[in-house]
């Protein structure tokens, strides 16, 4: 395994730009989605847990745990 570089300067609230090997991405939260300018979005879970993908699978993903956690509080 080689090395690998990552800084993260925030650059609002809830934004900040991403400086690796591989160059330069920002990065946007909006809840618990986390939306990348290249693509990647990310759901957080919970503390320390999240799932990463494309933007329309972690959409789908977190659409279907709202229903559920939704129709669980209806019953």
């Amino acid at each position: 395994m080689g090395f690998s570089y990552r800084k993260r300067v925030r650059t609002g609230r809830r934004s900040w730009l991403n400086i690796s090997k591989r160059g330069v991405s920002g990065s946007a939260r909006f809840g618990p989605f986390t939306v990348n300018s290249r693509g990647r979005t990310s759901l957080r879970l919970g503390k320390g847990l999240s799932y990463r993908g494309g933007c329309a699978t972690v959409l789908v993903v977190g659409v279907g745990l709202l229903a559920s956690a939704v129709g669980m509080l209806i019953r």
